[in-house]
Formats: C-alpha cells, structure tokens, sequence
C-alpha cells in the first residue's frame, strides 16, 4: 500500500467519521458525556472504544508509577483532543499547571474552546511540526524543534505513543527537550515499542519487518505510522541527553502475559537526580 493510497484512506475515514458527528453528538447526550471530543477528533488519538479507559489507565499510571501531585507543572507532548486533559482537569489543583501541544490543529482548537476557557492553569498550543503520515506539511522538522516553554519548566512531561511515530533523528532531538525542560526531580512518561532479544522470541501483536539498523516499522510506505526501536538505541539516546530509566515497564503488544500496557512504558529522570537518590 503506497502512502498515497494511506493518505486517501485516511482522509474518507475522516469524512465518514465527520459525517456521523450528529449521531455521536446525541449518543453522547444520551450518556452524559458532552464533555468528549466529537467523533472524528477522538478517532485522531486512537482507537474510538479506548479513548476513555486509555485515558483512565494512563492517568493511573502518572499516579502511580510518576508520582504526579495535583500542585505540579505538566507537559503533556502529543495531547490530541485533550485525552489526558480532561482527567488531569479535575486532578491539578490551582497551584499545579498543564500545557499541552500537538500537530494536529483541530485537536487543540477544541482543547482551547471547552477546555482552557474554563480552567485557567491550562494552556494548549499548535506546534507546527512535520511528520510524513499526520502533518506532512509542517513548517518544522521534528528533529530541529524547540518547544517554547523556558528550562526546567516542568515536574512531569508526558509523551504517550508519540515516539512510536517519529524517526531516529526526531526521538534524539525530543529526548534532548525533555532532558532540557524537566525540573531536576521531574520525570518522563514515555512509551515505546521496544525491540530486544526476549520480545523477539515472543509472538508479536505487531510485525515490524520494515527498516533496517536501530529502527522498524510496520508500514514500508508509511513508517511513521507504527515505530519500534532497539532498545539499546533508545537507552543510548537517553544517557546521551543526561538522562536515566527509573522505571521500565514492559507492554503487552510483544506477546507478553506479563505485560501492564499495551506499549512499553518509560519512567525517565535526570541521571543527576537518580545519583542524588544513590546517595553517590
């Protein structure tokens, strides 16, 4: 399948989705759940029948696994329509803070009607980032971007299944950002795809058999659309940029019993804070 035909794909699904918005609009009514994105925009985040109990389990996890308290500073990179906001909307109290950014216009234009207009300590904010499959024309390559926020900026950055959807140069550079706007006890959620020898000898949810190197992906034509990394080379990445793994936490897509989500889940710090911790 060529990535023009993807792209074609792509764009009657959303028109089909669109055209339903009446439907789901009084379906939502019916639920009392008015406070959902429309159709189309829930459908850019992922599957439809996960928006809400993805949103549950991962906001869990920024409990559980990242410590987040209500009075801290979240950025949340690739926030969609607002999937995270809206649970976090209700956990941030007045002196915590959320900003969230994404590629896709529409998404945050929702998020700052019926969500930063009624929360001041929220912001959202398009970042006109180039990404082959989800915003071929962007202004800005990812793997030259810097995110307008000043350093040590934030206690917890968030980036769920964002880096399964960017290229080597493009995580180095996002890894980079994170080490730069995280406060010196901050953490990172980040989720993966990781390849390593014990998932290879699983059964795998996903068959990344494009690529070559460090990298694959799922799609010949559209690699963007479903990444995996060695591990090794993530785990490089990531002591490159002054960071470490506090916390990693094996997925599901590998075929794994054992697995807690669907994607391998990331708890990164500063590797200075992590010494501290030691005691060294």
């Amino acid at each position: 399948m060529t990535r023009n035909t993807i792209k074609l794909l792509r764009s009657i699904r959303n028109a089909g989705l669109v055209a339903l918005g009446p439907v789901d609009y009084l379906a939502r009514v019916a639920k009392g759940k008015t406070d959902l994105p429309p159709l189309h925009l829930r459908r850019y985040v992922g599957p439809l029948q996960s928006f809400e109990s993805s949103g549950i389990e991962f906001m869990g996890y920024l409990r559980d696994l990242a410590a987040l308290r209500p009075d801290e500073h979240v950025l949340d990179i690739g926030c969609g329509c607002g999937q995270m906001a809206l649970h976090l909307k209700d956990y941030l109290d007045e002196t915590g803070s959320y900003a969230g950014v994404d590629i896709h216009r529409p998404s945050i234009d929702w998020c700052r009607k019926r969500i930063a207009s009624r929360r001041n300590n929220f912001h959202f904010a398009h970042i006109d980032v180039r990404n082959v499959a989800y915003n071929p024309n962007g202004a800005q390559p990812a793997e030259a971007y810097r995110f307008p926020f000043e350093d040590r900026s934030f206690d917890l950055i968030l980036l769920k299944s964002v880096f399964t959807h960017m290229r080597p140069p493009d995580v180095s550079k996002y890894l980079a950002e994170v080490a730069r706007l995280l406060k010196k006890n901050g953490r990172c959620l980040a989720t993966f795809f990781l390849l390593n020898d014990e998932q290879a000898m699983l059964t795998n949810d996903l068959a990344f058999k494009y690529g070559e190197g460090e990298w694959r992906y799922v799609h010949e034509h559209s690699p963007e659309s479903a990444v995996a990394y060695d591990e090794s080379f993530v785990m490089h990445l990531i002591e490159k940029c002054g960071l470490a793994v506090k916390k990693r936490i094996y997925g599901r897509w590998s075929g794994r019993e054992d697995g807690l989500s669907y994607q391998d889940i990331m708890i990164i710090n500063q590797a200075s804070n992590l010494i501290d911790e030691d005691g060294a």
